[in-house]
């Protein structure tokens, strides 16, 4: 039995000069560590999406404790090997490495926890029954589990594993899941509509109001949300009914309707109930994280399609085009690029984030005093209230900003449409603290900010 191997370990940060000076005694910490996690924790418990994309050293030690007979393959050895480099690289900071990596890990999970509280006190929304947020918000809940305190530190917060577990939160658990719950309510594409609308009638203007930039400039793209290009005024109510599941016909029928309210016509008598009739026409789509994030592209869906190379010279490109070498540097220097493009998007929480638009939407319904015929609408049809809701925001908030001619001051049950809801939106969105929807602020090795994210 060799030395060193068993007992509280002696291994100091900033004691080891080379790899191989104290290798063993910190691997005599960790080994065993990983052993437990992959039998007894998260690893061994759960088969994450994309994993193979996301955590390749944890299935590659999973497949060893499932296998211990299987003889040891390059990759593992490698993943070791980056693993002990990794914590001499960084040496006598490691331990402060692990107190911010715990503390931005925690803060993820209680700004989900915040958001889940603070939803079942909304008395005017049915979104806590929605089995898409239980599902998405029970599946992110259980990734808090890498973090729980049976597993030694420097085993699961060294800077290879901790980069793994923070790649599965960013990747899975914050954009994946987070796209499935940020439009559960429809509360996304009412509250971008709104924006947008409000934005090409210049009642708004972007730098307003910077958490509502950052989703806009995140979902400009999104085929769910908008079905092609940005609409212009005169297309508002056709592409939302569009976007809301609605046929063509019935869409450009609504949309006329609504013209017809927002330049003096009376209000139809049967504006809700045909609402209600048409709005699911056909299928919807959902919102695709790789819309939204080139990086998610690059990393889970292996995607390299439309990578240019803007790193070599041309004659560096002409010597090594098409050598695995080559390809590989081109595609890593083209992921970090959007990596930091994509990092604004990344440090916003978006299950709080599915939240707070919720609010948004409930609280505007109560200020333009919309709550009385939403009831009404819901006795009638026998629908849920966020289906008279859409109908009321299209037809005539909408209508308004697509055709009134003077959108800031016209008015629908004498509340002015372009004033009161764009009057909400900016103090709504401005009283939201930053720390219950940005999880981390990249910093470079000086403490310094890499990119500041600000809402």
């Amino acid at each position: 039995r060799r030395a060193g191997m068993f007992g509280p370990s002696p291994w100091l940060p900033g004691r080891s000069k080379k790899i191989r000076d104290m290798d063993e005694l910190l691997m005599s910490t960790i080994l065993p560590n990983w052993l437990t996690m992959c039998r007894h924790g998260i690893v061994g418990k759960m088969q994450f999406p994309r994993e193979s994309e996301l955590s390749p050293l944890f299935m590659q030690l999973k497949s060893y404790v499932e296998n211990p007979r299987k003889p040891v393959s390059w990759s593992l050895a490698f993943g070791v090997h980056a693993m002990l480099t990794g914590i001499l690289e960084v040496d006598k900071e490691f331990y402060e490495i692990i107190k911010v990596s715990k503390a931005v890990f925690g803060g993820f999970f209680a700004q989900t926890r915040n958001a889940v509280k603070l939803l079942s006190t909304e008395e005017a929304s049915d979104m806590q029954n929605s089995n898409v947020w239980k599902h998405n918000v029970c599946m992110v809940s259980f990734l808090e589990s890498f973090g729980l305190d049976a597993f030694e530190e420097r085993a699961i917060w060294n800077p290879l594993c901790s980069g793994t577990i923070f790649s599965i939160i960013s990747f899975f658990g914050n954009l994946e899941a987070g796209c499935a719950v940020v439009d559960c309510q429809a509360q996304l594409r009412i509250t971008l509509y709104l924006y947008h609308g409000l934005l090409i009638n210049n009642i708004i203007h972007e730098g307003e109001i910077p958490l509502l930039d950052i989703l806009y400039d995140a979902f400009k793209d999104c085929k769910a949300l908008w079905q092609g290009e940005l609409p212009r005024r005169g297309e508002l109510v056709k592409r939302f009914w569009i976007c809301f599941g609605m046929g063509l016909k019935e869409s450009k029928q609504m949309a006329e309707k609504a013209q017809e309210f927002a330049r003096g016509g009376s209000l139809p008598t049967d504006n809700f109930a045909e609402g209600a009739k048409f709005c699911r026409g056909r299928k919807m789509n959902s919102i695709e994280p790789a819309e939204l994030a080139t990086s998610f592209r690059r990393i889970c869906e292996r995607d390299f399609s439309d990578v240019r190379d803007k790193y070599h010279t041309p004659e560096q490109r002409r010597n090594s085009r098409g050598s695995e070498q080559y390809l590989f540097a081109v595609r890593t220097n083209d992921t970090l690029d959007h990596l930091n493009k994509d990092l604004q998007l990344l440090a916003t929480n978006f299950i709080p984030i599915a939240y707070y638009l919720e609010q948004f939407v409930c609280s505007l319904g109560r200020i333009i005093q919309w709550e009385s015929h939403l009831q009404s609408f819901k006795r009638q049809s026998g629908t849920n209230l966020r289906q008279g809701f859409a109908i009321l925001f299209a037809q005539h908030l909408l209508g308004t900003l697509d055709f009134a001619q003077d959108p800031l001051n016209y008015e629908f049950l004498n509340v002015p449409m372009g004033l009161a809801p764009s009057s909400v939106m900016k103090m709504f969105f401005e009283s939201i603290p930053a720390e219950n929807v940005l999880w981390f602020q990249a910093t470079d090795s000086d403490g310094s900010v890499v990119q500041k994210v600000t809402i």
